[in-house]
């Protein structure tokens, strides 16, 4: 992969528009539905930070796998326990809280509710890869799969869909781990033709599905938030698309804070948010079918 940084430089972006991102567009006007599509599908942000996890993890050697672990808890989930202490203190947390939320455990419970869930989420992807990628061979694959559907089946069925923010994500960190191994982009990239073609294929009919998904709101009764699947060739089209942009300074240096990025807005955005929505609100009241 050429380009990560600006990869994950628009990955961050799409992360703070869905979280953040206040819709000032009438009601029912096409800007208005342009506007609330494009904050929706803002989501597959994430979905590009696994694949691009698990594409890297595939490429790296790991000799001692004890010591890849320790460097990704001081690289990563140190940075994780500080904002979790900081908002223990800014947001009146109780000590069991915080507990739950620097163990991991928030996650299992609350699922995309707990406080910055993504960061345990990708610690455990850097604890399995790892050895999924010791083991790897087609039967591991299958297994992998298998497991997979039974988990989304279970979840469903007893309910517990919060967690399927994370595990329906399964789909998109194995296609990063294959694209690496298979060497599908360096494949691509030797016919400028079949690279821009395909990208722009899986770009626009991802769009058009996402979209169908997003306005006929359709549910699987055993398959919940099914949507993070039927997503994927919008993800793999953003990707491919991203990589061809040549990268500068400015991605580079914005790439490597994206981390620090999703703390942060997670810990001050809503206040600011919430700050500006009163703003907008008293300057904006007379004016009838505003969303925000």
């Amino acid at each position: 992969m050429k380009n990560k940084k600006v990869i994950m430089t628009f990955s961050s972006l799409m992360i703070i528009i869905f979280h953040l991102w206040i819709i000032l567009s009438l009601k029912n006007t096409k800007i208005n539905e342009i506007e609330t599509f494009i904050r929706y599908i803002s989501f597959i942000g994430v979905d590009i930070f696994f694949f691009l996890s698990a594409y890297s993890l595939e490429r790296s050697k790991i000799n001692n796998y004890l010591e890849f672990i320790k460097s990704r808890f001081k690289k990563i989930y140190l940075k994780f326990i500080i904002f979790s202490i900081l908002a223990f203190f800014l947001n009146n947390w109780n000590f069991l809280k915080l507990l739950k939320t620097i163990t991991g455990l928030d996650l299992f419970l609350k699922g995309g509710g707990s406080f910055l869930w993504f960061i345990p989420a990708i610690m455990i992807i850097y604890l399995l890869i790892p050895l999924y990628k010791k083991y790897d061979n087609f039967k591991t694959l299958i297994i992998t799969i298998i497991s997979y559907l039974l988990l989304v089946v279970l979840l469903s069925i007893f309910n517990k869909t919060h967690l399927l923010i994370f595990i329906n994500r399964i789909p998109i960190i194995l296609i990063g781990y294959y694209f690496s191994k298979l060497k599908i982009l360096e494949k691509l990239r030797s016919n400028n033709y079949l690279y821009f073609s395909s990208s722009l294929i899986l770009l626009i009919f991802g769009l058009l599905l996402s979209y169908y998904i997003y306005k006929s709101h359709i549910n699987i009764k055993y398959f919940g938030d099914f949507f993070y699947l039927t997503s994927i060739p919008l993800v793999i089209g953003v990707i491919l698309l991203l990589d061809r942009i040549n990268t500068n300074k400015i991605f580079n240096y914005l790439g490597s804070i994206t981390l620090e990025a999703y703390m942060v807005q997670m810990l001050f955005g809503y206040s600011l948010t919430s700050k500006l929505l009163n703003i907008i609100n008293s300057n904006c009241a007379p004016r009838k079918g505003l969303i925000i």
